[in-house]
């Protein structure tokens, strides 16, 4: 099938049509290599090409799904062509502009009332002065003032994880503009997969876990793929180690069983980890319930940050960083 213009070609992707993909990458394929040829060069990267291309490719996929036909309706296909590029090259070529420290998150949480927050976030790949993963955490707050958290891990690490980790934003983004924050964090979860399902990279899916975390203390969390929780109770004096399944995004629909409630009270705590972390505590104890173990020996006043972050301190030192690393820890007050 040959569709005639860029808006028909958009449109064909968003609605999954039989031969969109391949007039897009058609279109796109040669100035995208261009472009990561140049990356390659400029900064003596030993990367594949292909995968890098191919991964761009599907970035910018993804990127068209979020398009308002409206706003693309009269460009020609060399104007189409520039505005992908342009969006690729802003963080494909942008951050070798800047010096990205490891421990710099993606944004920070806001501060409001009810929750403290603390963050940890480690990428995996050093190129030069940069870090690159594919990690990605972010919020919005809703008009009832509850704060909706993602934690995000695509499938893989690195560089090529971290292209298609750009997406994530403008992913979250155009659900929470339309309107999917109004019912359940399994709602948001569906929107965000009937954006990526078929334009991710065969093998690759988004694992992540989402919360609404109410201004009386009630978190509701829907985990896609496998999620793994510390939960502290401060009145009961228990650690809880929450493992939760879903279905990955990209993958198939939320279920609505995948959706679990808890409540937290003053000084209760929840920590919420990308698998790298747990990954990487694994290979240092041995278990993740043996880090379960060394937690429950922290003092009952004390915040569970100060003696994680020793233990991770302590994981990296005795075994090199095996994947992204994303922590949020959650304290209610």
């Amino acid at each position: 099938m040959r569709y005639s213009s860029p808006a028909a070609l958009v449109q064909g992707l968003q609605n999954h049509s039989e031969g969109a993909r391949e007039q897009f990458q058609i279109w796109m394929r040669e100035p995208v290599q261009r472009l990561m040829s140049q990356l390659i060069q400029e900064h003596q990267l030993d990367h594949d090409l292909d995968r890098l291309v191919r991964y761009a490719l599907h970035a910018a996929e993804t990127y068209i799904r979020t398009f308002t036909l409206k706003n693309i309706r009269d460009l020609s296909e060399n104007a189409f062509r520039t505005t992908i590029l342009v969006y690729l090259a802003k963080f494909v070529l942008q951050p070798f502009g800047r010096e990205l420290k490891a421990g710099d998150p993606p944004n920070h949480l806001p501060e409001i009332t009810g929750y403290q927050f603390q963050t940890v976030f480690l990428p995996y790949e050093k190129i030069g002065s940069f870090w690159f993963g594919g990690d990605w955490f972010g919020s919005s707050q809703s008009d009832d003032g509850s704060l909706w958290l993602m934690v995000a891990d695509i499938t893989g690490h690195g560089y090529c994880a971290y292209l298609l980790a750009n997406t994530l934003p403008g992913l979250w983004e155009q659900c929470w503009s339309n309107g999917a924050q109004s019912g359940k964090p399994l709602d948001l979860l569906r929107s965000m997969h009937h954006l990526v399902e078929q334009c991710l990279p065969e093998g690759v899916f988004i694992e992540c876990t989402l919360l609404r975390l109410d201004p009386n203390g009630q978190v509701l969390v829907a985990p896609a793929g496998g999620t793994r929780l510390f939960l502290r109770s401060r009145r009961l004096r228990k650690l809880d180690l929450l493992k939760l399944r879903g279905i990955w995004l990209g993958l198939g629909d939320p279920m609505e069983d995948d959706q679990h409630c808890y409540q937290l009270e003053d000084g209760d705590e929840l920590i919420v980890g990308s698998d790298g972390f747990f990954d990487q505590m694994v290979t240092h104890l041995g278990a993740v319930e043996e880090l379960k173990k060394y937690l429950e020996q922290v003092d009952d006043a004390s915040s569970l940050s100060v003696a994680l972050q020793q233990h991770l301190d302590d994981a990296l030192l005795s075994q090199p960083q095996e994947d992204d690393i994303t922590i949020v820890i959650i304290r209610r007050q």
